[in-house]
Order: structure tokens, then C-alpha cells, then sequence
């Protein structure tokens, strides 16, 4: 009676299961007959338990269910894919599962309604398939599950081509992949011996993707536990593109097939709720609409640069003439109203400059001279230059010079730029009597320069938008300085390109900080000295250029300085005065009447005759890194800077007519005093700080004579020696060493090979006498 009544209770258990789940059971005995039919059945058939019970399974009036039934009831495993029925406006879901009773084997079917199911996926599909842009599903095995038709369009593939099929990304983009023979699994790498580890041994080499792989602490980690490491691991950087793998930062990728396109790739991983990888959900998105509007705009913002720059050239360079009188007296208004004129001819070439500079950083057209920068004496020459400045807006302007700083690898000019950006912002936004700071310190690889004012301050809200393009905080104060809004927008795109970061800490009316920071310079990169030319300086120079008023301004410009000055508008003019004048220097304008510029700059350097004049490349055209490659000396854009201009002519002159001297040590005082004295008395000089500059300096220029201190950095005396006479190209250059220290006597048969040797302390005077003792001997 008890096991009676405890079947009944389980019997009971087990209706009322059935009678509550949401899903339609009918259970066939071993003659398939029907033995149970749930109250979700009834309502799915709309059939009551009295109609079905003890009938076979086609009373349901379903020919593809009883089809089924039969095809699946001598199977002993469960059919794993299901019926799908249409009846009524629904569909049903049927799936058959074989069991065995003490009366014989039966089948359960269970069926649900997936109706409303299918029409969810139907949307989903529906708009996914209307996505303008293409969606590709992998799951974890790397097997394509879906491609949308914008996909497909864009990769040229048929969706039922590729889905269901393993497939790498480049495979599908057309892109040779790399060679997967040059993976290295993980274990072998890291060099780990964790064997207990899921990724040791695996066939799969993606062990980023891998759950349960172990921790530096051996916890075993889950796929999004561990997803951020992975990403910065050295296995990832090496193994990640030759299987194909992508992260989820965006990428750019040019292909040619069905047709040219240029598509942006997102890859983002699909997790589930254990912090397992699912498999990933990769992004396409056409940008080449974008692409080629972007190149027209950069193509239309040069081509009117361009176009202003002609005829600012002579603004800009006869209004600076005038007021610095070469034209003759003025009078004060004049002086005034001319001064005006030149302001505002400045003001327009920095606006048509910061154009440029975003179209070239754009276009990628930045091309960067990266060198170890000792970012100490950078930030002192920024400060001395915006001293006056400061002094007039009643602005402090402190630095901070930090002992030990090392240099960091960047190019100086550009970085230059960045900084007088910074401190003149800070400069213009602080009240009178407030004070602008600039530090610099090391922060853990990199170097970071801070420049803090006391100014107006800039909200939370402005700050995300501070270094976008054409953005300006709006107030009173900004509209009254005005400006163009590019500024800032440079500065973080030329930082970036260094491989830096930049940013702002700033509070309304409470001040702001900007700050950047650049690589440490590697033990691998050296500064190449330039040459500084002797104070006096003259001798013939060819200006070459098509504008007969350019030429004049140029002449004007060189003229001052004291040199003799030779014009040419054509290129066959150009070359014949090369040849008959020999002169010291050539400047060129590659934009001429009768020939391209750069063929006339490859006909002078390939001319015995002319190929060792130095040439000056002039020009609006932003191509900097051709001119140099076809032999050009150095290379200036217009609006002419004439400063700039007239040192670039000394140097290359000083380093052609006048004796160069090399002065080596790691006293830069020393370095200045010497090389300052010995151009006052008409020689050239190279300023290097340590041997390894020295060497970088005699590769670009030999120098006539070398002084030359022991004891440095990096690169000691006995070493330069050395690497100087042990090569035959060098070892003429005489070398003479300046010490104060001890002489080692194991290097003894070194200083042999020098010409001579002078002890410290000595006067840069007594020295320059020396220097043209010794070389009018030599001579």
C-alpha cells in the first residue's frame, strides 16, 4: 500500500509538470500509440486529451509530424534536428526522444511554438540584412556563421559560399596572409613550463581566447578576466596577425577586388555571462566615399594654400625690408601702418601654414628627423623667445629645470613647435600679473613637459572637445584674441606621430595645466651636429626662381648679409650660370617655365661641374623629402623666413669656402665658448657633446681638424680615435686631444696617432690662435 501511494505522489509530481510547462509533451507507448498528451499540447493542436489518447500519431492531422514520428521511431539516439511544422499560422518545433519502460520503448515528442521566436530572428535578420554596413559572425572555432548582404557586396562572396566554412579575415578581404608556419606557440615563447596550463600543447595557438588558462599567480583565468592582458602580451603581438586574429581597435584596409575600396575593420569578441569567448562579431564599413572627399579637401586646402603663399612671398618680404628700413627712411606713421601690415601678413601666414599642417598630417605627408632632443635646452630657448612677450602682458614666466632629465627622441623642430603653441596659449589666456610654469620630469619611458598657467580655466564640457579641429572655447576673453582653432588640433596630432600622448587639467577660473609627453631617445639614436657657419660670411649665390619679384626679395635678403647675388628664371639659364659661376651656394624654386625643378636639381647633381654646389630647394611645394633624396643640401618652404634663410646659406657656405672645425665635449660651456671664437676668427664649427654625436657628425661632413676631449659619455675619446684612423676615408682628418685628466697609459699608442695634445683649463682665445697656426701649416 505505502509504495502504492508513493507512486501516486511521483505520478502526481509528474502531471503537474506536464500540466505547467510551457512546452507540449506527448508520449508514445511501444505500439505508438498515444499515452500522454499535456494541456499545452491540447492548446497547440486543439485537440483535448479524450480525442488522442490510445490513437496513433497521425489523429493529430499533421502528415509531416506523422512522416517524422515514423522516420525517427527506430532510432535509438535522439533526433538532434528538429520538425519544423506550419499549422494554423504557427509554427511548430518537434523533436523525438526515444526511452525504454518496463512495458517496452517508446518516443516522447516535444514540441514548442516558435512562432514568435522566428519572427524576432525574421526582424533581426531583416535588419541586418539591411545594414549599410557588412557584419561578419565567427564563432569560436573560427567558422564563418553569418554574413550579412552588405558584406557580401563588399567582399565580392556569396554568403552560402562561405558561411559554414573555416575562413581567415584576410582570406575573405584578398589579402595574402602572413605565413602561419611562423607562429611560436605561447609555451615556447614565454618560455613556460606550466603543462597543467589548457594552452600547453594545444593545436589551437590562440590562447588568448583560451578559458581556464593560468594566471602569473597560476589561477586559471576566464577569456574576459584576462582579455585586456592578453591584448599588451608579447604572444598576441607575435602570433596574433599570422593567424589572422584582429583586436578591437579599428583598422584600415585598401582592397581591389570586386573594386577598389578602402574599408574600416572593427572586431569585437561576443562573451558570455561565465567570461567565456562565444566567438566574435566583425564590422565593415565602406570609407571610401570619405576617403576620396577627405584627399579633395586636402587637395582644394593646398592648392589655395599654394596659391596665397605666391604672392604673400612678396607681401610678407618687401613689407619686412621696408620696415627694417633697407628701402630707405620712413617716418613714424609709416613705420606704424607698415607694422600693422606686417602683423597681419604674419597672422595670415600662420593660418595658411596651420592648413597646411593639417592637410599634410592628414594625408600623411609628415615626414619626422627623429633625434635624441635635450628637452632642458628646447624649453630654455622657448622661454627667452616669449620672455618680451611675457614682460608686456605682464605674465611671469618661470621654468622649472629638472637636473638628469635624458633626452628624448623627437624631432626638434616640430616639437619646438608644440611647445611655443603651449606657452603662448598660456601666455594670452592669463591675466595680468598671473604666471605661466613649464617642468619637465621623467614618467616612467617617457618624458613629460607640463606648462601650467593661472589663467581663465576651461569646463569639463569644452576640454573633450579642446583638440578637435576649428574648436574655441567660447568666451569674452577668446573672441577678443581670437584665432583659428587649429592649434591645438596640430599639437596632438604631431605629439602622436612621436609615439606620445597629450592632454589637459584645467578647472573654470582656477587655471590650466597642458601637458605632453615624448619617448626616451634609445641608446641607438644620435644627434648629427650641424655646422655653424663663420660670423663674416660671402661669396656668390644663384637664386634660381621663375617670379623675377621673388628673385629680387631673395637677393635683397642674401644681399644684407654681405653675399654677391646671381638670378635666373629658367632652368637653362639656371645650369649655364651654375657652370660659369661656380657659386657658393644654389637656391631653387622647383616650379619654373621650361623644365620641372627637380629634373633641373638631378641634371646639377649629376654634372661633375656643379654636383658639389650645395642647393637650397625654395618652394611652395610641400615635397621636402624628394628634394633631399635627389641631392638638395636643405629645404625651406615660402613665405620665406629670413633668418632662417640666411643661417641655412652660412652654413652651407661656412662649410664649403672656411676650414670646419669639430669640437668635441661634454662641457657644453666649453663647447660654446670654443666654437663662438673660431667663428669670430672665420672657421666653420661643429658642436658635439659626446663621442657617438662626433662620429655622427664626420659621416655628414669631414671636418678639417678635430678637438678633442677624453673623458665623455656614451662614446669616450680614445674610442673616437680609434673608430677616426682605423677608417681610410677618415684617418687624414687631424685630431687634437684637450684634457684634464691623467692620460691612460694602456691607450698610449692611441694619442700617437693624434696630432697633437693641449691641457685644461685653456681660453677659447689661446686655442683659436692654435687652431690657425695649425691649419695654416697644414695648408
Amino acid at each position: 500500500m505505502a509504495e502504492q501511494n508513493e507512486e501516486r505522489r511521483r505520478s502526481v509530481h509528474v502531471r503537474t509538470l506536464f500540466a505547467n510547462t510551457g512546452e507540449g509533451f506527448i508520449v508514445l507507448d511501444e505500439r505508438a500509440r498515444i499515452r500522454v498528451f499535456n494541456e499545452t499540447a491540447e492548446a497547440l493542436f486543439g485537440k483535448t486529451r479524450e480525442d488522442v489518447v490510445g490513437q496513433p500519431i497521425d489523429v493529430l492531422g499533421l502528415p509531416d509530424m506523422t512522416e517524422y514520428v515514423n522516420a525517427t521511431w527506430e532510432e535509438n539516439e535522439p533526433r538532434r534536428k528538429p520538425c519544423v511544422i506550419e499549422t494554423d499560422g504557427r509554427t511548430l518545433s518537434c523533436k523525438s526522444l526515444p526511452f525504454e519502460s518496463a512495458d517496452g520503448f517508446g518516443r516522447a515528442i516535444i514540441v514548442r511554438d516558435d512562432t514568435e521566436l522566428l519572427a524576432q530572428q525574421e526582424r533581426a535578420e531583416a535588419i541586418l540584412a539591411g545594414a549599410s554596413d557588412g557584419l561578419l559572425v565567427f564563432d569560436p572555432d573560427s567558422r564563418l556563421t553569418y554574413m550579412n548582404p552588405s558584406a557580401a557586396d563588399m567582399l565580392g562572396r556569396e554568403s552560402q559560399e562561405v558561411v559554414g566554412t573555416h575562413i581567415a579575415m584576410n582570406e575573405l578581404l584578398g589579402i595574402q596572409a602572413a605565413d602561419a608556419e611562423d607562429v611560436r606557440p605561447c609555451w615556447e615563447i614565454l618560455g613556460c613550463g606550466r603543462i597543467d596550463c589548457p594552452a600547453h600543447g594545444a593545436e589551437d595557438l590562440r590562447c588568448w581566447l583560451r578559458c581556464g588558462t593560468l594566471g602569473g599567480d597560476g589561477t586559471p583565468l576566464s577569456y574576459r578576466d584576462k582579455r585586456e592582458r592578453c591584448m599588451r602580451c608579447e604572444v598576441y603581438s607575435e602570433n596574433a596577425e599570422l593567424l589572422g586574429e584582429f583586436g578591437g581597435d579599428a583598422r584600415e584596409v585598401e582592397i581591389s577586388e570586386p573594386e577598389h575600396r578602402i574599408l574600416q575593420l572593427r572586431t569585437n569578441p561576443v562573451v558570455s555571462p561565465s567570461g567565456k569567448y562565444l566567438g566574435c562579431v566583425t564590422s565593415l564599413h565602406d570609407m571610401t566615399a570619405e576617403r576620396e572627399i577627405a584627399v579633395m579637401k586636402n587637395e582644394f586646402v593646398s592648392m589655395v594654400s599654394h596659391e596665397l603663399r605666391t604672392p604673400l612671398t612678396s607681401i610678407k618680404g618687401y613689407v619686412d625690408l621696408v620696415v627694417d628700413g633697407d628701402a630707405g627712411e620712413i617716418n613714424e606713421v609709416q613705420k606704424e601702418f607698415l607694422e600693422i601690415v606686417q602683423e597681419n601678413s604674419n597672422r595670415l601666414v600662420s593660418l595658411i601654414n596651420d592648413l597646411l599642417d593639417i592637410s599634410r598630417i592628414e594625408s600623411g605627408r609628415v615626414h619626422l628627423k627623429i633625434e635624441p632632443v635635450d628637452m632642458a635646452e628646447v624649453i630654455q630657448g622657448v622661454v627667452e623667445t616669449f620672455r618680451t612677450v611675457s614682460e608686456q602682458s605682464d605674465v611671469g614666466l618661470e621654468w622649472d629645470s629638472p637636473c638628469g632629465l635624458p633626452r628624448a627622441g623627437a624631432d626638434r623642430d616640430r616639437i619646438g613647435q608644440v611647445l611655443m603653441n603651449f606657452v603662448s596659449n598660456a601666455i594670452k589666456y592669463s591675466p595680468d600679473g598671473g604666471t605661466v610654469t613649464v617642468s619637465a620630469s621623467l614618467r616612467e619611458d617617457d618624458v613629460l613637459i607640463e606648462i601650467t598657467d593661472t589663467g581663465i580655466g576651461i569646463s569639463e564640457e569644452d576640454q573633450k572637445q579642446l583638440f578637435s579641429k576649428f574648436f574655441r572655447v567660447d568666451s569674452t576673453l577668446t573672441r577678443e584674441i581670437g584665432g583659428t582653432g587649429l592649434g591645438l588640433s596640430i599639437c596632438k596630432s604631431v605629439v602622436e606621430l612621436h609615439g606620445g600622448e597629450v592632454g589637459v587639467r584645467s578647472k573654470t577660473g582656477e587655471g590650466s595645466t597642458f601637458w605632453f609627453t615624448l619617448p626616451v631617445a634609445s641608446a641607438d639614436l644620435v644627434r648629427t651636429p650641424r655646422v655653424e657657419a663663420p660670423v663674416e660670411m660671402g661669396g656668390k649665390v644663384l637664386v634660381v626662381d621663375r617670379d623675377p619679384e621673388v628673385s629680387e626679395l631673395i637677393g635683397a635678403f642674401l644681399k644684407k648679409r654681405g653675399y654677391e647675388v646671381i638670378q635666373a628664371h629658367t632652368a637653362r639659364d639656371a645650369f649655364d650660370f651654375a657652370v660659369k659661376h661656380q657659386p657658393r651656394a644654389i637656391t631653387l624654386d622647383v616650379i619654373l617655365e621650361d623644365m620641372d625643378g627637380f629634373d633641373l636639381l638631378q641634371n646639377l647633381k649629376d654634372d661633375e661641374r656643379t654636383a658639389a654646389i650645395p642647393i637650397v630647394v625654395l618652394s611652395i611645394v610641400c615635397d621636402k623629402g624628394k628634394s633631399l633624396r635627389l641631392g638638395a643640401a636643405e629645404y625651406l618652404e615660402k613665405p620665406i623666413d629670413q633668418s632662417r634663410l640666411v643661417e641655412i646659406i652660412d652654413s652651407l657656405v661656412g662649410a664649403v669656402s672656411s676650414p670646419v672645425v669639430l669640437v668635441v665635449d661634454d662641457d657644453r660651456d666649453i663647447v660654446s665658448a670654443l666654437c663662438n671664437t673660431l667663428r669670430a676668427r672665420g672657421f666653420a664649427g661643429i658642436a658635439a657633446y659626446d663621442g657617438r654625436e662626433a662620429m655622427a657628425a664626420i659621416e655628414s661632413r669631414k671636418p678639417d681638424l678635430v678637438l678633442l676631449d677624453l673623458r665623455m659619455p656614451e662614446m669616450d675619446g680614445y674610442q673616437v680615435i680609434q673608430a677616426v684612423k682605423s677608417r681610410p676615408d677618415t684617418n687624414h682628418i687631424p685630431i687634437v686631444v684637450m684634457t684634464a685628466h691623467r692620460i691612460d697609459r694602456k691607450k698610449i699608442d692611441l694619442l700617437r696617432l693624434t696630432a697633437d695634445q693641449i691641457t685644461k683649463p685653456l681660453s677659447a682665445e689661446s686655442l683659436a690662435d692654435y687652431v690657425e697656426n695649425m691649419l695654416a701649416g697644414g695648408e
